[in-house]
Formats: C-alpha cells, sequence, structure tokens
C-alpha cells in the first residue's frame, strides 16, 4: 500500500509526532507499506524528519490554503508519481489541499483525516460539505470527539469512528536500586512522595495548581514533593512558576526539569503523575505513565475520563480546584494498597487499550480497507 502523511504545520508538538511515529510505524510494517511524508519546508517537524530518520520527504510550502489550488497541483503530481493509495492527514488547515489535491490526481486516492484537535462548531456551510464529502474516513482520538464531530459534521456521520492513541511501553523498566539513585541525582530522598507533572509549561497545563498543592501538603505536614517536566512556551514562565513557588514557601519542595526525550524513564521515579490541564482532548500523558506502571490522576474533563475510569485506573479530580486535586494526592499519599492497586489496574487496561503496536495495525487496516 503506498501512503501519503501530510502535515505542513509549522510546529512540533502532539500532532506533528504522531505524524512521524504513523509514518515510521507504517514504514516499517510487514507488509512493506511505502510511505511518503509531504511537510512544509524548513519546519520543526521537518528538521525531526531528518534528525530522526532518512525518509523520502518531499516539501510543499503553504499557500492560500482556503483555495490552494497551485499547491494542490503539485501534490497531485506526487500523488501520481508515487502512485498513492491513500492520503493520511493530521492537520485541520491542510484539508482544502488534500481535497483538491485528490481531484486533481488521476489516481484518485482515498483520503483519511486523523483528528486530534477539538471541534466547536457546526461545518455545515457549502465549503465545508464541499470538503468534507471528499473524505472516506474521519478518525477521532476519543468517544467524546467522535460524538462532537457527529453532531457538527453529520453529512459524514457514518464514516466518522474512534481510534484511540497508541503508547510505547517504556524502553526499560527500572530496578529499585536504579530507581533510588536517579530519585537522588534530581534531588529527592527514597522516603518522598514524589507528584510528577510532564508537559509544556503553560497556564493551561496546570502546574499553578500542583505548586498550591504541594504548599497546602506542606502545611499538614505532608512529605509530598513535585517533579515538573517541560519546555515553556512563553519566555519567563518557568521563572514565573518558581517565583510562586518561593513565594508559597515551598521551592525546595519542587523540582523543575526542561524537556525529556524519555519521560517515562522520569514518570517511574514518581509515585504518581498528573494531568491538571482544564481541557484536554486525550492526554497522552496518562497512557504513557498507566503503561510505565505509575498511578495516575487526572481532570475530570475532556478525553480523560475515558482514561482513568475513577478509583479503578487512577483518580480523576474537579478542572481547576486546587483543594480537589489535593485531596487526591492525600488520599495516594494516605494509602500504598490505593496507589499500588491504581497502578496496577491502570498498566492492564492501558497495555490493552492504549497499545502502540495495536494502533498502528489497526490504523493500517482502517486505510487498507479505504483504498479504492
Amino acid at each position: 500500500m503506498n501512503i501519503l502523511e501530510l502535515c505542513l504545520s509549522a510546529g512540533l508538538g502532539g500532532l506533528e509526532l504522531y505524524v512521524f511515529r504513523s509514518n515510521k510505524a507504517l514504514a516499517n510494517n510487514s507488509n512493506k507499506n511505502n510511505v511518503i511524508p509531504v511537510l512544509r519546508p524548513d519546519s520543526k517537524l521537518d528538521q525531526y524528519y531528518k534528525n530522526h530518520s532518512s525518509f523520502d520527504i518531499q516539501h510543499i510550502k503553504p499557500f492560500f490554503r482556503a483555495l490552494p489550488l497551485l499547491n494542490a497541483k503539485k501534490l497531485a503530481h506526487i500523488i501520481d508519481k508515487n502512485k498513492i493509495d491513500v492520503i493520511h492527514m493530521h492537520w485541520g488547515k491542510d484539508l482544502p489541499l488534500a481535497v483538491f489535491s485528490k481531484l486533481f490526481s488521476k489516481q484518485k486516492p482515498a483520503l483519511v483525516y486523523t483528528r486530534q484537535m477539538m471541534i466547536t462548531r457546526k461545518k455545515d456551510d457549502f465549503y465545508h460539505n464541499f470538503l468534507y464529502r471528499q473524505l472516506d474516513l474521519l478518525l477521532t482520538i476519543t468517544k467524546e470527539l467522535e460524538g462532537l464531530c457527529k453532531k457538527f459534521i453529520p453529512l459524514i456521520a457514518d464514516r466518522i469512528t474512534t481510534l484511540y492513541y497508541g503508547v510505547k511501553s517504556p524502553k526499560k523498566f527500572l530496578d529499585k536500586e536504579t530507581l533510588i539513585n536517579k530519585r537522588k541525582k534530581l534531588g529527592f530522598t527514597e522516603n518522598d512522595f514524589v507528584a510528577g507533572l510532564i508537559g509544556r509549561l503553560e497556564q493551561s497545563k496546570g502546574q499553578h495548581l500542583l505548586i498550591e498543592a504541594i504548599h497546602t501538603a506542606k502545611n499538614d505536614g505532608l512529605n509530598i514533593k513535585a517533579l515538573i517536566v517541560g519546555h515553556e512556551m512563553t519566555l519567563g514562565y518557568r521563572g514565573k512558576l518558581k517565583a510562586q513557588a518561593e513565594k508559597l514557601g515551598v521551592l525546595n519542595n519542587i523540582i523543575f526539569q526542561d524537556f525529556s526525550s524519555e519521560p517515562q524513564q522520569l514518570m517511574q521515579i514518581c509515585d504518581c503523575v498528573i494531568l491538571a490541564s482544564a481541557q484536554e482532548t486525550f492526554g497522552l500523558v496518562l497512557p504513557e505513565a498507566m503503561r510505565a506502571g505509575v498511578a495516575v490522576i487526572g481532570s475530570n474533563s475532556g478525553g480523560v475520563p475515558e482514561i482513568i475510569e475513577h478509583d479503578k485506573t487512577g483518580l480523576l479530580f474537579k478542572p481547576h480546584d486546587t483543594t480537589h486535586l489535593y485531596m487526591m494526592l492525600h488520599q495516594l499519599y494516605d494509602n500504598p494498597n490505593l496507589l499500588s492497586r491504581l497502578a496496577e489496574n491502570g498498566k492492564e487496561k492501558a497495555d490493552s487499550t492504549f497499545n502502540d503496536e495495536l494502533h498502528y495495525v489497526t490504523l493500517e487496516a482502517l486505510l487498507a480497507k479505504k483504498v479504492p
């Protein structure tokens, strides 16, 4: 099967990294798929591809996205030259380009869109109806998003289905001695209860909520520390968080780390991992932690309740509510048996439901099913 992975986004976040992982997984499949990535030149994703693979990248510079006829003809040429069977697109702004290139090509490939972002309004005007009518399949990453897409794009409701993200199991599970040594290297002791929060440093990710919860824990005499990992989206935001921690008297209770390419190794030194965002379409950090055998706490919104079944595979807290987050932390701190049970159940669920290998086997089957 000849697959074209399309993404002209300039950034490098979860959406863009999923493009790369899909490309790699589909290309490495035993069925010997031929996968052609089409990217924006000199984008962060383009650079990531060059640093981590030897794929034959094709480039198209975005131009007049609403009606990209010239670029569509370029992409149609790539499609016909490589006898593309299916276009797999990811970024909503690429939809017009994908649609017109499909129409201009002689090959007439299937068009599959993996939608990872929320949808908040109807797409039922003439232009959007025209675009979405050309889709052969719309994949969503949660049931909640599937329901919203069916509500706001009713024209193709029968072509919308959910395919949960898959995440890999950790490359290595840390033994107790290694875990203790890694803790000490970061500044934690063996007996500290460590709550980890891993993600971009920005207001929406809720690091400030965890800092406030650590402050409450200190006042209550609990030995709860925090590991906050991620790169700042706005220069100076890490400093702002540190200033908050210092003002509350808990700067020595929190370790800040920059972006890590091996987050599951850091997760394993934590007693629990927290997703504190008020709204996440999915929340990839949760199944990553669960597959690493670490208990999780997540905000009760977006796609998170599809990952965490409260008190069975993790704990949920009210979005924006520091007091409730602290209550969940306190439960885990006070109850090692609960902590162990949630970690074990969470791993079992993630290994079966959010399994990386199973995800890409399913994705390939869905793509192949739509090939003309």
